[in-house]
């Protein structure tokens, strides 16, 4: 049989390996973003003349009128105390009144109105963009 050839395939067909890499790869890179960088757990070293993260400290004013910090319940006293520990700390720690819709003006106003006294220099009022 004249047309009929015997030639061995000598090259590797390497399409289906480049795309089982880039595949994983990207699947890599997916998750990397995903876990971001929480998945390290490093305990940094302390210093004393670094900058230190200014996160706000939040108070909560639920519908009937009670107070929270930081998800702990509280009453105007451990606001006070909180504050001027605080602010022993950080003068410039920003706080958040974070009040339902519900809650009446002038409670919020009595929140702010002590913080203000404690020396609180930087206040705000969290509000849900419409």
């Amino acid at each position: 049989m004249k047309g009929k050839t015997d030639d061995l395939i000598t090259d590797i067909n390497v399409t289906p390996l480049v795309d089982i890499i880039l595949v994983i790869l990207i699947i890599f890179l997916v998750v990397a973003q995903i876990l971001g960088p929480q998945v390290l757990k490093v305990k940094l070293p302390a210093a004393a003349h670094g900058e230190r993260e200014n996160r706000p400290v939040t108070i909560y004013i639920d519908k009937e009128g009670r107070f929270y910090i930081e998800g702990a319940m509280a009453d105007k006293e451990e606001i006070r105390r909180v504050a001027k520990k605080w602010m022993m700390t950080d003068p410039y720690i920003p706080f958040v009144v974070s009040a339902d819709e519900g809650v009446p003006h002038g409670r919020v106003v009595s929140v702010l109105d002590l913080l203000k006294g404690e020396g609180v220099r930087r206040l705000a009022i969290h509000v849900q963009p419409k």
